[in-house]
């Protein structure tokens, strides 16, 4: 682990870089988690009822979809750097809206902005470090998406320790924004890659596997910690089902270390195999009662890898590409829990809370068909389907 995290520091440009993008996701993955704990003192501070608190992460996801959905064409409009300062600009800003707004509709329109921010770094960092990393991408973004992570940990703890005001819980996330957007000044980035056919021509068959592959993934990974607790609380009581959720979310971030450390021995296809055949053990082992709070932190634990691996090698597989499809597909991956989530609430209300692990497990085996259709068939450089090697910065 130290080696591979030498490997990826071992330069100043390199250092700035990671740097930069650590503080970036540690920045967003913090801000993401931290609207649901301040439902309370949305509640308290604006007098609206608890059906209308919710609109305020709808108008986050909304903001990050769009830009999301627009990043590859905005990234071969102005390029890495203006994406990434523009994305703090508005994440700050956002935040800082959330933080200050004296009436409910300014905090809507604030969210909305730090959406916009959100997704424009989201997609930006990733696929910078997807390019610069090269071979070694798959370790970087799976230390990348721990950073977030450990955001996602640290928000919702920093709301708690502040409440009941969570003005300077945004605040500070604005702060760091700023921060990260100085050594984003100074860090090393690639001129986006010219497309040569346009991306709508890319083979469709490992593009829309790979739709599938996030869509699925990410519909997993929220259904799991979505439903857990419905299906934990009867049999464990409210307190501890909360806790063995929290213990999923921390397994999935310590696992991100640890593919970090096994990325210069696997390929990130066979990583990503791997890891989903994994996870469909633990999912159907849910389904006993009794092994389903450590079952569901084991799921945790192998999906780390999923969504920032399957990246890496998205990037072998389209190698000209990547910054053209990425987006998309992280778009559609966003839309996952949007249509996942009310079909399995429907399932769940039709045969009990008891046939949630059958709900979540079947999702997952979906997810594994789709992961080996691409295994068997666009496994890295040597299967690329859109001509030329792998491109590294330019």
């Amino acid at each position: 682990m130290g080696r591979m995290l030498r490997g990826l520091v071992d330069t100043p440009e390199r250092r700035v870089l990671f740097v930069a993008g650590t503080l970036t996701f540690l920045a967003i993955g913090a801000v993401q988690a931290m609207y649901g704990p301040s439902f309370p003192a949305f509640l308290g501070r604006f007098g609206v009822g608890v059906g209308q608190v919710g609109a305020v992460v709808s108008a986050h996801f909304l903001g990050s979809f769009v830009t999301i959905a627009a990043s590859g064409m905005l990234l071969a409009r102005f390029g890495y750097r203006r994406l990434m300062l523009g994305g703090a600009l508005l994440l700050s800003l956002g935040a800082v809206g959330v933080a200050l707004s004296p009436l409910w509709a300014f905090t809507l329109a604030a969210a909305l902005l730090g959406g916009l921010g959100f997704g424009l770094l989201d997609v930006a960092t990733n696929l910078l470090f997807a390019r610069w990393y090269g071979a070694r991408s798959t370790g970087a973004l799976n230390l990348l998406n721990a950073a977030f992570g450990l955001g996602a940990v640290v928000g919702p703890v920093l709301v708690g320790l502040l409440a009941p005001r969570v003005a300077p819980a945004f605040l500070l996330i604005a702060v760091l924004t700023i921060v990260s957007a100085l050594f984003a000044l100074r860090a090393p980035m690639p001129r986006p890659m010219a497309v040569p056919a346009g991306v709508l021509r890319a083979p469709r068959g490992p593009m829309v596997g790979f739709m599938l592959l996030y869509f699925l993934y990410v519909s997993s990974e929220v259904g799991v910690a979505s439903w857990e607790p419905t299906y934990l609380a009867p049999l464990l009581g409210d307190a501890r089902a909360a806790f063995f959720t929290g213990l999923y979310w921390a397994a999935l971030t310590l696992g991100r270390f640890v593919a970090a450390a096994l990325s210069d021995r696997l390929r990130p296809s066979d990583m990503v195999f791997g890891a989903v055949l994994l996870a469909l053990v633990a999912a159907w082992t849910a389904t006993v009662g009794v092994l389903a709070p450590l079952a569901y932190a084991l799921v945790g634990f192998a999906f780390a890898p999923v969504f920032p691996t399957a990246l890496a090698w998205l990037q072998e597989v389209f190698p000209q590409r990547a910054e053209q499809i990425a987006p998309l597909v992280i778009a559609v991956a966003n839309l996952g829990p949007v249509l996942t989530a009310p079909a399995i609430g429907w399932a769940v209300a039709l045969a009990g809370t008891a046939n949630v692990p059958l709900a979540l497990g079947s999702l997952v085996l979906a997810l594994c068909v789709v992961v080996a259709f691409l295994w068997r068939g666009a496994r890295g450089p040597s299967r690329s389907v859109d001509g030329g090697a792998g491109a590294g910065v330019r």
